[in-house]
C-alpha cells in the first residue's frame, strides 16, 4: 500500500440534490454518510457524502461568503504525523489546523504552497468514520484524476512528491504540465496563466471520471437531461471565453470528452 491515497473531493453548492442526482445517476455514486447542513443551517439526514467506492464526494451546501465550486480535497495517510514532520522540516510557511467535530473524513486541514486546501486523515482517527473507514467497492465509473491550475506545476509536483509520496508519471508529464499519482488516482498540476484562463484564479481546475464507456456515459447524461432537466450536464464552450475553456480541459492528457456537471464544475470522461 503507498504512503498516501487520494480519497476525499468537496464542491460547495446551492443545491446538494440535482447535484447528487447527477452523480449518482451518471457515476453511480453511492451515498456513504448521514446528514448535512441545509441552506438555513439545519441538519438534514437526507444529505450525505457520494463515492466511488474509494473517492468520497462531499457535496456541501454553500453558505454566505463561500465561492461556488471545487472547494478542497483530501489524502489518507499511513502516518499523520510523519506528514506534519516533512512539512515542518520542508515547509515551515504551511499551517495545520485541526478539523472540526462534525467532519465526518479528515482530522486535520492543510495547504499547499499555492494554498489549495486539502484534509488529512488516518485510519482510526476519530473524523474517519461511517463509509470512509474502510475502502468500499469497484465500480466501472470511478474517478481518476483532479487537476490544479497553477503557475508553478513543478514546485507543486515536488511538494507532493516530498511530503505524501506521490509519484511523477513520466508518460502523462511533459515540459510544462505534472501528473503525480498515488498508483491509481493523479494530481494533474497544470499551468495557469491570466491569458489562457482569463477570469479564472490559480487554484482546483476539475476532476474527471474513467468510464467503461463514454458513448454510453454521454447517452445516461442525455436521458438525465430529458427525465430531470434540472440535473443536466452544462455546455462549456458557450459565451466569449467558453472555447477557450474548453480547450484548456481537452488539453489534459487525461481527458477524451469535456464536460460541466449541473453547477458547472469542470469534468472530464477517458476509457
Amino acid at each position: 500500500m503507498s504512503f498516501t491515497t487520494i480519497r476525499h473531493i468537496a464542491i460547495h453548492t446551492d443545491d446538494h440534490f440535482r447535484m447528487a442526482a447527477f452523480y449518482k445517476n451518471v457515476f453511480g455514486m453511492r451515498k456513504i454518510t448521514n446528514g448535512m447542513t441545509d441552506q438555513n443551517g439545519n441538519y438534514d439526514k437526507e444529505r450525505g457524502h457520494y463515492s466511488d467506492g474509494v473517492i468520497g464526494l462531499a457535496l456541501l451546501q454553500r453558505q454566505p461568503g463561500f465561492i461556488a465550486g471545487l472547494d478542497h480535497f483530501g489524502f489518507a495517510v499511513e502516518d499523520v504525523q510523519k506528514a506534519r514532520d516533512r512539512l515542518k522540516q520542508s515547509y515551515p510557511d504551511i499551517f495545520v489546523a485541526q478539523s472540526q467535530e462534525h467532519v465526518p473524513f479528515a482530522g486535520l486541514r492543510s495547504h499547499d504552497p499555492d494554498g489549495n486546501q486539502f484534509d488529512l486523515s488516518q485510519k482510526g482517527m476519530a473524523n474517519v468514520r461511517e463509509g470512509y473507514v474502510e475502502f468500499g467497492w469497484e465500480q466501472p465509473r470511478w474517478i481518476n484524476h483532479l487537476c490544479i491550475r497553477t503557475a508553478r506545476p513543478g514546485y507543486l509536483a515536488e511538494f507532493y512528491e516530498r511530503v505524501f509520496e506521490l509519484k511523477v508519471d513520466q508518460r502523462l508529464s511533459d515540459e510544462g504540465s505534472f501528473y503525480v499519482s498515488d498508483g491509481k488516482v493523479c494530481i494533474a498540476l497544470r499551468p495557469w496563466n491570466m491569458v489562457t484562463h482569463r477570469g479564472m484564479m490559480a487554484g482546483l481546475d476539475h476532476f474527471g471520471f474513467k468510464v467503461e464507456s463514454i458513448e454510453q456515459t454521454t447517452k445516461d447524461i442525455e436521458a438525465l437531461a430529458e427525465s430531470a432537466p434540472a440535473s443536466a450536464a452544462r455546455k462549456i464552450a458557450i459565451g466569449r471565453d467558453g472555447p477557450q475553456r474548453q480547450k484548456n480541459l481537452e488539453g489534459c492528457k487525461l481527458c477524451k470528452h469535456p464536460l460541466a456537471d449541473p453547477d458547472g464544475v469542470l469534468l472530464e470522461l477517458t476509457d
